[in-house]
């Protein structure tokens, strides 16, 4: 067995260490991931699921892999990297999802000149429709990180930012799915009190949703000229603007941004 034998190892392979299992099997071959797991029979069941090779445990997975993904809840990281920090090699790359842990406090478990990437999905990944943004240390080099935007871009949308701004991220896209789910639970009760079917009104408010955002993206129109589309001189679209403004909605979902950025900062602390 060479060092380094496998492209990428994975700690913890959970609902989004899954996730980012399969991405990461469309773009390297099976044979060189490999994964662990503390819950031994998930990890059994995702070996048999993937066809990947498990590790024995953190620390022949961290000696076997160039990159080194850190797929772990923010309250064991500490304990992940006390056992694997002192083996990370200057060659090799950590990239880590724990929501709210810097960068910084990675680099107090490794060596001062390994690469480490930061990257905050959010749970839309689930469906291949996440919004992942990442940010890095001065060690990543071009070639690294086009590898770790390629497993983010397969499971959705990638930015690449200042790490001082993750915590505003953290309040737009990473709470943000919960924002839209309320909104279009509210749409769907809508229909229904005007008498649509549950089952319907729910389709409609969710496709209503997903149709909009894609106009956002693709047509790259800013938000207030494609609402200007719909609003008809007179019509229904702008009498319900009215009400809609009447309620600051805006003024809200501003403020609800917000108070999750603020949150995320002060959970540092």
């Amino acid at each position: 067995m060479s060092e380094h034998d496998k492209e990428i190892g994975i700690i913890g392979v959970g609902k989004i260490g899954s996730v980012l299992l399969k991405a990461i099997l469309e773009i390297t071959p099976k044979e060189k991931v490999i994964i662990h797991d503390i819950n031994k029979e998930l990890l059994k069941e995702r070996v048999e699921h993937y066809n990947v090779e498990a590790a024995k445990n953190n620390v022949e997975l961290v000696q076997r892999s160039r990159y080194i993904l850190l797929a772990v809840i923010p309250q064991v990281i500490d304990n992940v990297l006390e056992e694997i920090g002192h083996l990370v090699q200057p060659d090799q790359t950590v990239i880590s999802i724990a929501a709210g842990v810097p960068l910084s406090h990675i680099h107090e478990y490794v060596d001062e000149r390994v690469a480490l990437i930061r990257a905050m999905p959010n749970t839309p990944a689930l469906v291949k429709a996440g919004a992942t943004a990442i940010a890095k240390n001065k060690n990543v080099s071009p070639e690294k990180l086009a590898y770790v935007k390629k497993i983010f871009t397969t499971v959705g949308l990638v930015v690449e930012l200042n790490e001082s701004h993750l915590d505003a991220v953290t309040g737009l896209s990473g709470s943000g799915p919960a924002y839209v789910f309320i909104i279009i639970e509210s749409l769907a009760d809508g229909g229904v009190k005007m008498g649509l079917p549950r089952d319907v009104a729910l389709k409609l408010a969710a496709q209503t949703v997903m149709g909009a955002a894609k106009m956002v993206l693709e047509t790259k129109k800013h938000p207030g000229e494609l609402k200007d589309m719909v609003a008809t001189p007179a019509g229904t679209t702008i009498t319900a603007i009215h009400e809609l403004e009447s309620s600051k909605i805006r003024a809200t979902l501003i403020r609800a941004v917000e108070a999750a950025t603020l949150r995320s900062k002060s959970l540092k602390k």
